[in-house]
């Protein structure tokens, strides 16, 4: 029995199966290896996450669409597949955590409402099979927005979009001072202003104030993110070389939205003043707008006309006032411009030229969705503004992007076709913001960080009295 004790003590005895050498043993083996492919297997499902999420972000981008078409010098077939793998992606990340992006789905109803009043317009619209097509798109894009933000919270929304439109920007700028054949456009008109790696100078100065917003709210996240803000003078540079002066009044008007929601944020006494004073500035504002346009236009060196935009408008008023209540159907009208009776012709016999869309989100929905289609457009700005302003005093930098990207967007909106498409950053932008605004709002976050190391039910704690 002494024997036995002393061995038990001393752990001599290697080949019994529960001797404390064999236990000892087993755990030290165990214990580096279990944590370890914890580790790997959580990085690596990280790591296909965040590269799911960059490449939806890129897709939403269309630069893979954007680039081979400026390198052939026109329409290149079968880039049809973007979309559908952009699709194929949305659904896959909403597989991933099917619950919580449903439930966001119906937090955003009022977008998926839209999808289906997108749907239900093939019935009647000239080229259905591009409806359907279109409505599947923009309903895919809806799905991966919720699945973005059921994954992700805002500092890593910020920082894979700061990832995804910087890298482009970073690209574009060089290929306009580089390769002015390709990052210039060409033509009579608009020769040597910027595009990028985009079609149009517009895009290019759109993304440029989104990316500004971006990378200030990331910056606002931590200290590890200002090394992002070289991001910011390099977006205003790329502003410059559009030469386009809406995007230098979105970048003016999202930063000044943005600085307006960092002191609101501050303190309660400056939110008050602060909120005053945005409403004394904006009813200035309106009121030089609409009282002394003129000398307005002539200080952004603009015409009255909107450069012609206002021809577009009007006849699209006309075309769409014939069917006011049905539209034409989702991508009915831009994409059938070989018929003869068809409301393109009639809107481009009316203008004089060939327009490519209304230049204006909200008289396109109305053309191509009817007045049904407009007030779910504002039932959807509408709750996205709301979402964004109750989550303003407490949202932290994901709020300040939300308000003031909502902002930039909402002022371009009137003169630009950009909401309510088929899988445009832009759109997808406003869904992902109301998507994870009202999660934030609903839906309290429980997700802790997971455990490093699992619990050792072999392992004695000492007992403590």
């Amino acid at each position: 029995m002494a024997e036995y004790l002393v061995q038990s003590m001393l752990c001599v005895a290697p080949f019994r199966k529960d001797s404390c050498l064999t236990d000892s043993f087993r755990s030290v083996v165990r214990q580096p290896v279990e944590p370890a492919a914890l580790l790997v297997s959580q990085a690596l499902r990280r790591l296909i996450l965040d590269g799911a999420v960059l490449l939806f972000f890129l897709i939403h981008l269309q630069v893979f669409v954007s680039i081979p078409v400026k390198l052939n010098g026109g329409p290149v077939p079968g880039l049809g597949i973007v979309w559908a793998f952009g699709s194929i992606l949305g659904l896959g990340l909403a597989l991933t955590r099917p619950l919580r992006t449903a439930a966001l789905g119906v937090l955003a109803f009022p977008f998926v409402t839209l999808c289906l009043w997108a749907y239900v317009s093939s019935t009647w619209s000239a080229d259905p099979i591009d409806t359907l097509r279109a409505s599947t798109f923009m309903t895919c894009s809806l799905i991966g927005a919720c699945a973005i933000a059921a994954h992700l919270n805002w500092e890593e929304i910020l920082a894979r979009l700061t990832v995804a439109i910087g890298s482009l920007m970073v690209l574009s700028v060089g290929l306009a001072l580089v390769v002015p054949s390709i990052g210039q456009m060409q033509g009579d008109v608009l020769a040597g202003a910027w595009s990028g790696v985009w079609g149009e100078k517009q895009a290019m100065g759109m993304y440029a104030a989104l990316l500004i917003l971006a990378s200030l709210a990331l910056a606002l996240c931590h200290r590890k993110y200002w090394p992002c803000l070289f991001l910011v003078p390099l977006s205003l540079l790329a502003i410059i070389g559009t030469t386009g002066k809406t995007a230098i009044l979105m970048s003016f008007m999202g930063i000044a939205v943005l600085i307006t929601g960092w002191l609101v944020q501050r303190d309660l006494r400056i939110a008050i003043v602060t909120l005053w004073t945005s409403i004394v500035v904006g009813s200035a504002t309106l009121y030089g707008l609409t009282q002394g346009k003129e000398a307005v236009f002539r200080l952004l060196g603009r015409k009255p006309d909107f450069t012609g935009r206002t021809e577009v408008w009007r006849e699209v008023e006309y075309v769409a006032s014939k069917k006011p209540t049905t539209g034409y159907g989702f991508h009915g009208v831009w994409e059938d411009q070989t018929s003869i009776d068809g409301p393109y012709q009639w809107i481009a016999d009316g203008t004089g030229f060939f327009p490519q869309n209304a230049h204006s989100s909200w008289l396109d929905v109305t053309l191509q969705l009817g007045t049904p289609g407009v007030i779910l457009l504002t039932a959807c700005m509408g709750l996205a503004w709301l979402a964004a302003l109750v989550r303003l005093r407490h949202g932290g930098p994901g709020a300040l992007f939300s308000i003031s990207a909502l902002a930039t967007l909402t002022m371009i909106s009137f003169t630009e076709s950009i909401l309510v498409s088929s899988m445009d950053m832009p759109w997808m932008l406003v869904m992902l913001i109301a998507a994870k605004t009202m999660e934030e709002i609903f839906i309290p976050l429980s997700r802790g960080s997971p455990r490093p190391y699992p619990n050792r039910d072999n392992v004695q704690r000492p007992n403590r009295r």
